[in-house]
């Protein structure tokens, strides 16, 4: 079985536009991010899909509703909560650099690393592993529990899909960059999406191949 997989990440919300950290806490989208969700949909727009899907959490689910304005496809959205962005606890909504300071401290690394510089000498897994420890509240996900969910949601489609099926997600920044550094060997740089770019990839059997990322030609 092979499904066309084409994850859209939500378009520009005030948190992304502040450089603050976004996990489960929802906020509006940017005027440029509704034009996100209108680009990804224009690019979209000849495909046909069996099956759309979103993370439950505000600006995927706009996103999702903006791209199938422009889609002619019947299927209903799906919104399932295993697609949410991975959940930094006490870091949510916080700067970045408040994070990466904690981080640092933590892990003995340069205090004026950036999170994305802590990024890039972490593997994902390390990475969510940190935050979680450093989390004063301890709420903050575990890397286990990140990706058992994750692994869960596409699960879900597999099963819900058939070989050769096209499928539309819309889901998270965070996320999209751990897929592209598991599977596809991406440095954490070279994984970060754009907010509204369609990235193909093929789901077997609950695995993923990449396709195509970040990419902003029009799919036919």
């Amino acid at each position: 079985m092979s499904i066309n997989l084409y994850i859209v990440r939500h378009g520009q919300t005030y948190i992304n536009k502040y450089d603050r950290v976004q996990g489960w806490t929802n906020a509006p989208l940017t005027p440029k991010g509704i034009n996100d969700g209108e680009q990804a949909g224009e690019r979209l727009a000849n495909l046909t899909f069996n099956n759309v899907y979103s993370s439950d959490l505000a600006r995927a689910v706009e996103t999702a509703n903006i791209i199938l304005t422009h889609n002619d496809s019947t299927a209903q959205l799906q919104t399932l909560t295993d697609f949410r962005e991975f959940f930094f606890g006490y870091f949510d909504g916080i700067s970045n650099s408040v994070a990466a300071s904690a981080i640092a401290k933590d892990r003995q690394l340069p205090a004026d690393m950036t999170f994305n510089e802590i990024s890039d000498t972490m593997s994902p897994f390390a990475l969510m592993d940190a935050i979680h420890d450093v989390d004063p509240t301890g709420d903050a996900e575990s890397a286990d529990i990140f990706w058992q969910r994750l692994m869960h949601g596409f699960a879900t489609i597999a099963q819900e899909n058939n070989d050769g099926d096209n499928v539309l997600l819309i889901a998270h920044g965070q996320l999209l960059s751990i897929l592209g550094q598991h599977f596809a060997q991406l440095t954490a740089s070279q994984s970060e999406p754009k907010n509204g770019s369609v990235n193909l990839w093929e789901l077997t059997d609950n695995q993923l191949a990449l396709k195509s990322f970040n990419d902003l030609t029009t799919f036919w």
